[in-house]
């Protein structure tokens, strides 16, 4: 090679290493807040601290799974939302010794930096390896910065604005299946059977990161053994021992998943940002839409700023990989992962699977973010492709070049917590003064308030310090008073109830979606300017305060004057405790049976009975009775003696009015039991007439001044925990109602989990957590490297 050449490949490979050198330096600056040990701003960042100091409190025990009463007054924590990735927090905070925020805040570095890899290992396993290592270095660079440049979604999951804002487990977890995916790979090419261990270890911990990307990492795997499947079908005794082996570390997970997932909260989020909008970016867009308000023409300003911002190499981007998609198909180095970015593509598009299989809800956000990792990593390779149809006239070192600089000069601009609308992603620094002192005077109050308080918070959908989750999550936390809200992923029925609830007290507050959908219903019993229905609710569901700053929060303690006594105010806050209705008639709890649980066996599912019960308490307080409805499912029948002299009446649910059920109720009524059946239809299509028999019912039952011995403290019902000496069943507000064997073991309410499910839980999340590292280690170590491939 001519000198003058020489030198010039040496000053190209210098310039190359020096800029993956800048790249990685400038990620350590833009995020070394990370390392202040500061609380962090954050949507559901603060909540996620939240749970990962309620894994320190359960770890510390031997468990892994448990109870907290943080938030709904009660919830089964971590059965839904796997804790792998807190554990992981706790090992930063045990070995340097540092606080819960200190490590959390750590971790999401760490998360970056992993998911960074992730991205540069499965391209460079999959397309780049046959490139010398500056032009792989290149290809990598940019395809990293493709990604953390995004700013579409928001809170929405992907990029770093979504790690930042409280998504950073998912994209954990996604830089964890992209590994297991080339350690399986690693397998198929050279039979190293260490890979395989790997590949077990790594899949586990998905299955104990994150349960919605376990779902998308299943549908990368079943497309990968699809486009292998000749190699996988030779190979089958590996692959079905490596998924035994799988299964069983990961049974904690799915046994509890399965036998539960019924509890877990059915908030569905649909909605979307137009996938190619987003990728083009949202700050193009919300430019250009401002700019049309004042006249111009919204498409020319939308181009103008596109090219203005350097946006316009995404649109570069999507048109070549549209014109590439065959050639992407066709060759089968790019073949597997082109398929999965379609597949991500249209998950990211429809909201089928969100309906068809239950309990598991799709957030098409999520699946776009898988999407755009996929889009990011073939993103070089598509460049490539285009550079090499036109080689004659672009040479590919300085496209590449030239990319990763407009990569980075986009990086070093793009502030993703403008996308917060925060000033500042530590907590305190995007706080005022004022703001501050306010906290802390709230603080003071909480604290002064009774033990075992539940309260009720006004959220705002805003992200100001007054606003939503992010606020009251600490702010309860702190001062150890118990949240009737909270993070919906794992709250058990109660959080899919209390939103329609809400829509008769707090209309103006920000709630989320549900399953269990009665508010049309309910709002056709609402009486005429009655806003006593949402306190009531909260009553029977334990929760005895309210707090909220709003102009619509006072208007509704001046519409509530006689249910509402303010305890507390601290500038624009006002705390309130909620007072029993005068006048009421209390009345002792109402058992509720339907009738096919009698006739077919079948079991009072909790949706019906809580559709059911909600529709009765609103005739209830509209005669103004007082009361809890109890569920007797198939599996109370056999104690219904020892349950019926806790009850008031019971009630049985029918549209057949068959001989049995009537032969049935007399057999109670003969027994001292007051019963009523009543037409299951006839709650929503025969009001007038259903009110009307109610009366004379409920008049013949015995009336007391004080109901508090019936509103028992009470938590989320979960089938699993067990009282010693009493029956705990569901009630209408979705809580648990126990009733005590015996009266002199009334005052010894005692309900717990069994602790050996949280301890196996724990033992296998940590023995996967081991094989990964065993499998790390073999891998360095030439003795365990062996090989099945034929030489």
């Amino acid at each position: 090679m001519p000198a003058k050449s020489l030198s010039k490949s040496i000053w190209t490979n210098i310039v190359i290493y020096v800029t993956f050198i800048v790249v990685i330096l400038t990620f350590v600056f833009k995020f070394k807040y990370l390392f202040t040990g500061e609380t962090l701003s954050g949507w559901d960042t603060p909540g996620h601290v939240v749970l990962a100091k309620e894994f320190a409190i359960l770890f510390e025990k031997g468990l892994g799974i448990g109870w907290s009463d943080i938030w709904f007054g009660g919830f089964p924590v971590f059965y839904f939302y796997p804790p792998f990735y807190y554990f992981l927090v706790y090992i930063i905070h045990l070995i340097f010794s540092i606080s819960i925020e200190s490590a959390f805040s750590i971790s999401i570095f760490f998360t970056i930096c992993l998911l960074g890899f992730s991205i540069y290992t499965i391209g460079n396993h999959f397309f780049w390896k046959r490139f010398p290592l500056n032009i792989r270095l290149l290809l990598g660079i940019s395809s990293i910065l493709f990604y953390f440049n995004y700013a579409g979604e928001g809170l929405q999951g992907t990029s770093i604005v979504g790690i930042v804002e409280g998504t950073v487990i998912s994209s954990f977890t996604h830089g964890l299946f992209l590994l297991g995916i080339v350690f399986l790979d690693q397998f198929r090419l050279k039979q190293k059977l260490n890979s395989l261990v790997l590949f077990i270890g790594t899949t586990s911990l998905v299955f104990y990161s994150h349960l919605l990307s376990s779902i998308f990492y299943s549908f990368v795997l079943f497309t990968y053994f699809i486009i292998y499947r000749k190699f996988w079908l030779k190979h089958i005794k590996e692959l079905f021992l490596s998924f035994v082996f799988v299964l069983i570390f990961i049974s904690p997970v799915l046994f509890h998943f399965f036998k539960y997932a019924e509890y877990a909260s059915s908030v569905f989020y649909g909605y979307s940002y137009p996938p190619i909008l987003s990728i083009l970016s949202r700050d193009v867009y919300d430019q250009a839409l401002k700019a049309s308000q004042f006249g111009e023409n919204i498409t020319v300003a939308f181009l103008i700023e596109l090219l203005r911002s350097g946006r316009w190499i995404y649109l570069l981007i999507i048109i070549l990989m549209t014109f590439h998609m065959r050639s992407l198909l066709n060759f089968v180095r790019s073949r597997f992962l082109t398929t999965v970015f379609m597949v991500f593509f249209w998950l990211s598009l429809d909201y089928s699977f969100g309906y068809i299989i239950p309990n598991i809800k799709i957030h098409n956000y999520r699946a776009f973010d898988c999407f755009f990792i996929v889009f990011s990593i073939l993103m070089p390779l598509v460049i490539v492709h285009s550079v090499r149809t036109q080689k004659k006239f672009l040479p590919l070192l300085p496209i590449l070049i030239s990319i990763v600089f407009i990569q980075f000069y986009l990086f070093i601009h793009f502030d993703p917590i403008k996308y917060q609308e925060y000033k500042s992603p530590i907590w305190k620094e995007a706080r005022s003064d004022d703001e501050l002192y306010l906290y802390d005077r709230l603080l003071s109050k909480l604290k002064e308030l009774p033990k075992d308080t539940i309260i009720q918070p006004e959220i705002i959908k805003s992200k100001s310090l007054f606003g939503g989750p992010h606020f009251w999550i600490p702010l309860f936390y702190e001062a150890g008073i118990k949240n009737n809200l909270g993070l919906t992923v794992e709250s058990s029925y109660y959080s899919t109830l209390v939103f329609n609830w809400e829509s008769f007290g707090f209309s103006h507050t920000f709630r989320w979606g549900t399953e269990i959908d009665l508010r049309e219903n309910l709002l056709s019993l609402k009486k005429e300017n009655e806003v006593g229905y949402f306190l009531d609710f909260l009553t029977r569901s334990g929760v005895n305060y309210l707090m909220g700053f709003s102009p619509e929060f006072t208007d509704f303690i001046k519409q509530s004057r006689v249910r509402l006594e303010i305890v507390a105010t601290e500038g624009p806050f006002k705390i309130v405790k909620i007072l029993q209705k005068q006048n009421n008639n209390f009345i002792k709890p109402i058992g509720l049976i339907h009738a096919e649980t009698l006739n077919q066996n079948k079991e009072f599912g909790y949706q019906h009975f809580l559709k059911t019960s909600n529709l009765m308490q609103m005739y209830l307080m509209n005669l103004g009775y007082q009361t809890k409805i109890i569920r007797i499912s198939r599996n109370n029948l056999d104690q219904l003696e020892l349950i019926l002299p806790s009850l008031s009446s019971l009630i049985l649910i029918t549209d057949q009015n068959g001989l049995g059920e009537i032969s049935w109720l007399k057999n109670l009524d003969q027994k001292g039991i007051p019963t009523f059946m009543l037409g299951e239809t006839s709650l929503t299509r025969s009001a007038d007439t259903t009110e009307e028999n109610l009366s004379v019912f409920l008049n013949q039952l015995p009336k007391f001044m004080n109901g508090e011995e019936f509103f028992q403290p009470s938590h989320t019902f979960f089938e699993q925990k067990r009282s010693t000496n009493g029956i705990v069943l569901l009630d209408d507000a979705a809580k648990e109602y126990w009733i005590p064997y015996s009266k002199d073991k009334q005052k010894e309410m005692t309900v717990t989990l069994p602790e050996l499910s949280g301890k196996l839980y724990l033992g296998f999340m940590i023995a996967s957590f081991l094989l990964f590292l065993l499998g790390l280690v073999l891998t360095k170590i030439e003795y365990f490297s062996f090989s099945k491939a034929k030489m």
